[in-house]
């Protein structure tokens, strides 16, 4: 995760339901906006601090305006 944060993606939506970030991710990507998911279940930070069972989504620094529109408004 902190390797996405040094390329300069950040993060626009957390949520426990993995499906609902995918569904959230797909919609970017139907309007030409590179997206990454991070799933903390699948990493050590589960047992380091309390993202247990989050997914985050990423975008590009320069996407994030366009992405909140997309994702608020869908």
């Amino acid at each position: 995760m902190n390797e996405l944060l040094d390329k300069g993606w950040v993060v626009i939506f957390m949520s426990t339901d993995g499906i609902d970030v995918n569904l959230k991710k797909s919609k970017l990507a139907a309007n030409g906006i590179e997206a990454v998911t991070f799933n903390h279940q699948d990493t050590m930070l589960k047992s380091l601090n309390d993202t247990n069972f989050m997914v985050s989504l990423f975008v590009h620094g320069n996407d994030l305006e366009k992405s909140k529109e997309i994702i608020e408004n869908n």
